[in-house]
């Protein structure tokens, strides 16, 4: 019995996530790859995850568990109408300004109902497993383990095993198979249910000896409720929050974003087992200096060494995250709340995605949410009596064996140890959180600037209000209220983003773009995320020469010098606007159209303030808003001399502009002798490869250089590395760059699979060790 309710929690578990990650990869490419893509996709299954718990609660405590057995076996069977999965159609529009309601429709029409009939699946199982009379019947919280122990397999099994061998058609149809095994097993479990559950379970009186806390039948208070809440938003938001942290400011690099989740999932495992080993109290004295230092470092924008800070990151989030989960494991109620406790905990998740993914983008220009729940995480701790202290343990009661004097005497020794035990810890705890409180407010102190304190007053109350909720809900002492709120104005003024050179901070959907002062040239530079997308010189003589990856000595520049020369070039489209650096090369016999899906990007290239390449360039051109794939789709055939593809989500190609269907459609675009222009300068992704296939697939000719070695002169001068791949219908549109030994054709021997809108690798084409920027 035992083992099918857990394989059942295993399989649905594993469906869950094999769900999250599928329709994700189906859904990125349509927005162009950008963080707040999974960060809306993470609250909308938290969301739906909501929904099931709500219904495995309610229907449980109406109709009873026999009763809710038959009517679930009968709603499982409902989802099989819209398997196997994929993407509605129904028209929905995207909205280029803020893309999260129809991203949200979406995903509601493709996938809310098998997603929320699977996600009933471990508050129902746990709760029926309860009603039986197997001997662990009365302590079913270890089977969340075996919950989150199938996610943590799902998360790692799918870049590893299942994106790279099969197509997201062949993955949708694999999952409406598993969802079938998932069926058969719960009937299993409803079987189960009805054939050993006793119509009264007895209560057993006897005392037992137990390390766990003391779990009550008595209904849960609002306190509890509001706990379990808490205890749960906290790690659901900072799972978000340095995810996109990390993937956009310290090192964007393809699936890192998996490794704060597999750290998420694995904290829960480690906590919720049957005879959790973890050193609770060591990691909760810990927490405020982890908390100190990676807010510091936040402030401080300190960016390198990745090798070092990266890791930092993930512990600091890990400790915080086991010390949480670790208090929902202990304040956890009896059998009788289980669904109820659920409930609580996924309501928390819910909160903390809804902050991460639709009011942080709102109430701060940078990702200051994530040292915001660092603070908060800190705070929550400072009284460790009331706070989140380890609950305190019962006596270790037995039934008395052999001599009572000795028995109490052993029973004191215990009670004596574990006071000074815990006293210990206090003075630990209370000792860290002085040190780590101090360094914060003296490291806020150096970067404070009164005139910056009175903005950003939307962020500071909502922050204030979940401080004071903390406040009520744990019982914190007053001091800690206003050393909170103390806090939390010095730290908000560092969300206008004024050190290190930076001159306005611009954030949305798509990521943070910030616009950069850099003495050295002197130059204003655009950066998104770690990535710089563009550069001008402030020199009124250089104010209109192509820099970085777009200089004229480099690849690009040489393209544009022999298609220019020849007169090849009327009608030039550029996927991708930055700065608007590649204007610089119009003539004023041309006309040039620019692709970009975020209008904050086309905000800053038009913003004289800053650049003018897109003031003074010699042709007309004009901006067209949206997904650059899909607006190319609506122009006429036959267009186009040349097209240059420059699009970037920080650091990163959006994978749906390099596939077999999009150079198809590019193709469709170009005139006869049309040229396509690929940049695929890049740290982590090796594209060349790809290309390559693609390439030798549709029959078509390639060049490709790459200019990494730069002079100490070309490097003063604003010039970056860069790789440029060329692609035509015949080896002749090159015109002389075919004779030029800087330019070779792709090479043969490096082999990758062909990428389609159905199937892409990145593990295949990840480039860990060899960083060419």
């Amino acid at each position: 019995m035992l083992i099918l309710f857990s394989l059942t929690l295993f399989m649905s578990a594993f469906l869950l996530f094999g769900v999250q990650l599928m329709v994700a990869k189906m859904i990125l490419p349509l927005l162009g790859g950008s963080p707040a893509v999974w960060n809306t996709c993470q609250f909308f299954f938290q969301g739906a995850l909501l929904c099931g718990y709500a219904y495995a609660h309610l229907s449980t405590r109406y109709l009873g568990t026999r009763r809710q057995a038959i009517a679930h076996s009968l709603l499982l069977f409902l989802p099989l109408v819209s398997l196997p999965i994929a993407l509605s159609k129904t028209g929905l529009s995207l909205e280029n300004t803020n893309p999260i309601p129809w991203l949200l429709g979406l995903l509601i029409s493709s996938v809310a109902l098998p997603f929320f009939v699977v996600s009933t699946s471990a508050p129902l199982i746990q709760k029926w497993f309860a009603e039986t009379d197997h001997p662990s019947s009365k302590e079913p919280y270890f089977l969340y383990s075996a919950s989150n122990f199938g996610s943590l397999l799902g998360l790692i099994s799918y870049p590893i095993l299942i994106e790279p061998y099969l197509s997201l058609s062949e993955q949708s149809t694999l999952w409406a198979v598993a969802y079938i095994i998932l069926i058969l097993f719960t009937l299993g479990c409803a079987i189960f249910l009805w054939k050993f559950s006793p119509q009264v379970k007895s209560k057993n009186y006897h005392f037992s000896v137990s390390k766990q806390p003391v779990i009550s039948d008595k209904n849960p208070t609002w306190q509890q409720q509001a706990q379990w809440t808490l205890l749960s938003f906290i790690p659901s938001s900072l799972l978000l929050g340095v995810t996109t942290y990390l993937t956009t400011d310290l090192a964007a690099i393809p699936l890192l974003w998996a490794i704060p989740l597999i750290l998420y999932l694995l904290s829960f495992i480690l906590t919720f087992a049957r005879n959790p080993r973890l050193p609770h109290q060591i990691l909760m004295t810990l927490v405020p200096l982890f908390s100190s230092t990676l807010i510091i470092l936040f402030l401080a924008k300190v960016m390198r060494p990745v090798a070092l800070l990266v890791p930092l990151h993930l512990v600091g989030f890990f400790a915080i995250a086991c010390v949480f989960h670790g208090e929902l494991s202990r304040r956890r109620p009896s059998v009788a709340h289980l669904t109820e406790f659920y409930l609580w905990i996924s309501l928390g998740g819910v909160l903390g995605g809804w902050f991460n993914a639709i009011a942080a983008p709102i109430l701060f220009p940078s990702v200051l949410e994530y040292p915001l729940i660092l603070l908060l995480a800190l705070l929550t701790l400072n009284n460790p009596r009331e706070a989140i202290s380890p609950q305190k343990d019962p006596p270790l009661l037995q039934t008395p064996q052999g001599d009572l004097d000795t028995w109490f005497s052993q029973l004191r020794k215990d009670q004596q140890s574990r006071k000074a035990q815990k006293l210990g810890i206090q003075f630990n705890l209370k000792t860290t959180q002085i040190i780590s409180l101090s360094l914060l407010f003296g490291a806020l102190l150096v970067g404070f600037t009164a005139r910056n304190i009175s903005q950003g007053w939307f962020g500071n109350l909502f922050a204030i209000a979940l401080l004071i909720a903390l406040y009520i809900t744990f019982s914190l002492p007053r001091p800690s209220l206003a050393i909170g709120l103390t806090l939390i104005l010095l730290l908000g003024q560092f969300s206008l983003g004024n050190m290190s050179g930076v001159l306005q901070t611009e954030r949305n959907f798509f990521g943070v773009n910030r616009i950069v002062y850099d003495r050295r040239g002197p130059y204003h530079s655009l950066v998104h995320g770690t990535t710089l997308h563009g550069r001008q010189s402030l020199d009124p003589h250089r104010s209109q020469e192509p820099l970085t990856y777009f200089h004229p000595t480099g690849p690009i520049g040489q393209a544009f010098e022999q298609l220019n020369s020849s007169d090849r070039l009327q009608n030039i489209a550029v996927l991708g606007l930055g700065i608007g650096t590649l204007a610089a090369y119009a003539q004023p016999d041309q006309t040039w159209t620019f692709y970009e899906i975020d209008p904050i990007v086309e905000k800053i290239a038009r913003d004289t303030r800053y650049f003018t390449f897109l003031e003074q360039a010699k042709a007309p051109f004009s901006v067209i808003l949206g997904d650059a794939r899909l607006r190319l789709a609506q122009t006429p055939n036959n267009t186009y001399d040349l097209l240059v593809m420059d699009a970037f989500s920080s650091d990163s190609i959006p994978v749906h502009l390099v596939t077999q269907e999009a150079l198809k459609l590019y193709l469709t675009k170009l005139r006869e002798r049309g040229i396509i222009a690929i940049n695929i300068s890049n740290r982590y992704i090796n594209l060349e490869p790809v290309l390559g296939t693609l390439a030798h697939t549709l029959g078509l000719a390639t060049l490709q250089q790459l200019d990494r070695d730069l002079s100490p002169e070309e490097k003063a001068l604003g010039k970056t590395p860069s790789q440029w791949v060329l692609l035509a219908r015949k080896a002749d549109d090159f015109g002389h760059l075919r004779a030029d030994d800087r330019w070779q054709p792709i090479s043969e021997t490096q082999k990758a699979p062909l990428w389609t809108d159905d199937f892409s690798d990145l593990l295949g084409v990840l480039r860990l060790f060899d960083l060419q920027r």
